[in-house]
Parts: structure tokens; sequence; C-alpha cells
């Protein structure tokens, strides 16, 4: 995906769900943000994507799981 336009849905949802607080459900704020983050590209800024796509990168709670169990295995018991 662009970091670009993740940025600016990223920015359409946290938009409405501020001025939609209370009332809306989170798959409401995701439609919204599929259909309206053009509206969004002023705000949207490319690094703020990149970072989300790093954050929500796919095995990333994987890689941390394999990495404590490798410590554990090899005798280390600290977890971090």
């Amino acid at each position: 995906m662009n970091p670009l336009k993740l940025s600016a849905q990223f920015a359409a949802y946290v938009w409405y769900t501020e001025v939609r607080r209370g009332t809306s459900t989170p798959d409401e704020a995701l439609r919204f943000a599929g259909r309206n983050w053009t509206t969004f590209l002023p705000a949207a800024h490319q690094g703020w994507g990149k970072l989300l796509m790093r954050v929500a990168g796919p095995g990333r709670a994987e890689r941390g799981r394999q990495r404590r169990q490798m410590r554990e295995v090899g005798g280390m018991t600290q977890v971090g």
C-alpha cells in the first residue's frame, strides 16, 4: 500500500472517530476512511504512513514470540 494513502486513511479514520465520538463503530469509521481518504490527503504525511506500515506489518508479533522462545531455550530467562 502507498504510505501517503495509508496516512490519509488514518487521518480520515481519526477525524471520523473524533467527530462521531460515542456514536460510531470502528467498522463505520473504516468505511468512512476507505471512501473519503482523498479529502484528507493535505493532512497526510508519507513518513506517518511508513511508520504505520512498519508497526502493522505482517509477522511482527510472531517475530517477538520467536525471540522470547529462543532466549528461554538458550538458558536465558530474561524477557524484553
